[in-house]
């Protein structure tokens, strides 16, 4: 895990195209680049099927959205995709509003999200 005591990233292998990237914390303007940095990192590695777990996160805003985003069209690009493993429910709210939860699948959990990418 990285950054201060309010955000912190880190990144799972479970196969070699997939990559989950757990987050915890705030993820806002301040410590989305890492999000992102992270993220890219795992799609430049060779992940085609990326999870993003938001089972820890307390704050999202439009930044990280942003950086969820950009991680999909990297990944469309390589005929990949993207789902998000949220159980929170005022978090899963806000990607209902955006629209992201038609662009990504939103599962409940780490897991489902994982089976789903792995299907």
């Amino acid at each position: 895990m990285a950054e201060g005591p309010q955000f912190a990233v880190a990144l799972e292998r479970p196969a070699s195209d997939v990559a989950v990237v757990v987050l915890a914390g705030e993820v806002d303007l301040y410590t989305a680049p890492r999000f992102m940095d992270v993220l890219l990192q795992a799609i430049d590695d060779g992940a085609v099927r990326v999870v993003v777990d938001l089972a820890d996160v307390t704050f999202i805003d439009s930044t990280a959205l942003g950086v969820l985003v950009s991680g999909g069209k990297r990944l469309h690009k390589r005929s990949g995709s993207l789902a998000i493993g949220c159980p929170d429910e005022k978090i899963r709210r806000i990607l209902e509003i955006t629209g992201l939860d038609t662009v990504f699948g939103v599962f409940a959990s780490r897991r489902e999200a994982i089976e789903s990418s792995t299907s």
